[in-house]
């Protein structure tokens, strides 16, 4: 099984080969980084009182300590990354696809409409196993979501970028607790699956629920459901 020491290695791997490279400060403008401002805001700032780091080692320490902090594994961070001087590209050098409709991955980032194929072509090539890649998706237990309760009407007209980082109401995806690790999402997933969800309960995207539409997945998100510290 993919125990918490395997993961945290794992995560260490991705932390350090093919991971955070700084180059995160020239891509705010991407869709897929929106919200991602305040907090490199936070970790610049540090990293600008510490000599000998790179922006980049500074990222990955930090994400450590926000994943311990949320009472998920202890991760190991080795240094030594060198800070990127642009920002890296969206397109994978070599696209990879399967049969099926959805599967194509030809982005260095997800995309929320893979299908289960498309996920194992993704993380696979990432070296993860199944069962690692169902246990990663679990961090989709923490956070909240954009809302547009007491957003001010100049931005109901428009929902611009700003409006939308700084929406003054968000909600959690699944969770009761957004800023702590549970296994809540799988028992949201499982839940979801028998059609016993309410209206506004979860906030599920396709590759959530691609964990229980397939079959061989869903008997990963059926584990950790049952097993907190599986």
């Amino acid at each position: 099984g993919a125990t918490r020491e395997q993961l945290s290695d794992d995560l260490d791997n991705l932390a350090f080969v093919g991971g955070p490279n700084g180059s995160i400060k020239y891509e705010l403008d991407w869709n897929e980084n929106r919200g991602i401002s305040r907090p490199l805001q936070a970790v610049e700032e540090i990293y600008s009182n510490i000599e000998g780091l790179s922006l980049a080692d500074c990222i990955a320490l930090a994400g450590a300590e926000a994943v311990e902090f949320a009472g998920g594994p202890s991760i190991r961070i080795r240094l030594g990354r060198r800070d990127a001087t642009e920002a890296d590209s969206k397109k994978r050098m070599r696209t990879l696809h399967s049969d099926t409709d959805r599967s194509l991955v030809d982005t260095t980032l997800p995309s929320a409409g893979l299908d289960s194929d498309g996920l194992r072509l993704y993380f696979g090539a990432l070296g993860l196993s199944d069962e690692q890649f169902v246990a990663l998706c679990g961090a989709h237990d923490l956070g909240r979501h954009v809302t547009l309760l007491g957003m001010p009407k100049s931005c109901l007209k428009t929902l611009t970028r700003e409006c939308l980082e700084a929406a003054p109401v968000l909600m959690p995806f699944v969770s009761e607790d957004p800023d702590g690790f549970s296994n809540t999402y799988f028992k949201k997933l499982i839940k979801w699956n028998d059609r016993k969800v309410k209206l506004g309960e979860v906030a599920f995207i396709p590759t959530d629920v691609d964990l229980v539409v397939d079959s061989e997945l869903r008997k990963y998100v059926t584990k950790f459901a049952k097993n907190k510290a599986a």
